[in-house]
């Protein structure tokens, strides 16, 4: 029995003259105003890097040619009538994404922001509640920090999914849908926070598929 690898769904009529992973040609599985973007695999295809970049470039290819809501590597089904009676259920939701993400990209932003300052010696807490502040007010600058870069950038986009720091507090990666035509204007913005934010190092990658931006989860 094979199955079906996904790449993306699209509410595009075209039909797309690409191949996907190992070279097995793209197909359309039609699911009324919905299409999947699929190739047939013996079997699913394994993860590794050369295969994961070239999943990658077919969702790329497949992007500059249509609208679409990219699948992550590894989305697979092993019969069509599954995979209609997905976008047949979900249809509302997809069709609202494609509408959310139609003429727009991803930017991926990371920002690393200074350690607080430690003075020499450094203070200490008398008391429970002093360290307590203490950390507070740490927090709070963090906070400060993150939005000196986030509000700008969001201000440029059509929606963002806010930054988040779960390891490291002074790290935040943040993503962005933003028009195509905007991108220039987007990457000049970061390049003006790098220049006029003291010890705020900012970076930014793309554009990407809006991966991110399939469910509807941003802000």
């Amino acid at each position: 029995m094979s199955v079906l690898y996904v790449y993306a769904i699209t509410d595009s009529s075209a039909e797309p003259q690409l191949v996907g992973l190992h070279g097995a040609p793209l197909q359309r599985i039609e699911g009324g105003e919905l299409a999947a973007l699929v190739s047939e695999h013996p079997v699913a295809p394994e993860l590794d890097e050369e295969v994961l970049w070239e999943h990658e470039q077919v969702v790329e290819e497949l992007m500059s040619l249509a609208t679409i809501l990219p699948l992550r590597f590894g989305s697979s089904v092993e019969r069509a009538d599954a995979l209609i009676a997905m976008m047949a259920e979900r249809r509302e939701e997809f069709l609202e994404a494609l509408d959310r993400v139609r003429g727009a990209v991803e930017l991926s932003v990371r920002a690393e922001l200074p350690p607080p300052r430690v003075e020499d010696p450094p203070p200490r807490a008398r008391s429970g509640t002093e360290y307590l502040m203490q950390r507070a007010e740490h927090e709070r600058r963090e906070r400060e920090a993150v939005e000196l870069v986030h509000r700008p950038l969001a201000a440029l986009a059509k929606c963002s999914i806010p930054p988040v720091g779960p390891h490291d507090p002074r790290q935040f990666k943040a993503a962005y849908l933003v028009e195509e035509a905007g991108v220039e204007a987007f990457g000049s913005r970061v390049s003006e926070l790098n220049a006029g934010l003291e010890d705020v190092r900012v970076s930014c990658t793309g554009p990407w598929p809006p991966y991110s931006f399939v469910a509807e989860r941003s802000a």
